[in-house]
């Protein structure tokens, strides 16, 4: 091959090389912006950040409710063997859609903080009805 066409092949390379790195900036950039946007959402209590892979217990910590409440509200009356599972997976053992079980813990989350109104400092998990608890007996 002479140098012409060797120039040509490195310049089209190039200009992919080029092109890849742009696409992969701007995604990166939208899905920074996304992740800013759903953690002030979250931040501010917005239940629609209710996601197929939270646990309960994750949700009852960032929403500040009760997991009990919440297990109860998905007429879970044992949790110990699902406590560490998904929506997604408590979804899939009861034969629901994901998004009806995501829908019965925002109403759940809406209904307890209309009930209960708590100016204070966050709940800690398994916190009942803004009852104080111990130093050092948070759950785990």
């Amino acid at each position: 091959m002479n140098v012409r066409v060797k120039s040509v092949i490195l310049g089209v390379l190039l200009c992919l090389a080029l092109g890849a790195t742009i696409v992969a900036a701007v995604t990166t950039f939208k899905a920074i912006q996304q992740f800013r946007q759903e953690r002030a959402l979250t931040a501010s209590g917005d239940v629609s950040t209710i996601r197929p892979w939270m646990t309960v217990p994750f949700i009852a910590h960032v929403y500040h409710v009760p997991e009990n409440y919440l297990y109860q509200s998905l007429r879970i009356s044992n949790p110990q063997p699902v406590r560490h599972a998904t929506l997604r997976v408590l979804a899939d053992r009861s034969n629901r859609p994901v998004n009806d079980v995501i829908h019965d813990l925002q109403k759940a989350i809406l209904i307890y903080r209309k009930q209960h109104s708590w100016s204070g400092p966050p709940m800690h998990t398994g916190q009942l009805n803004g009852a104080p608890r111990a130093p050092g007996r948070e759950n785990s």
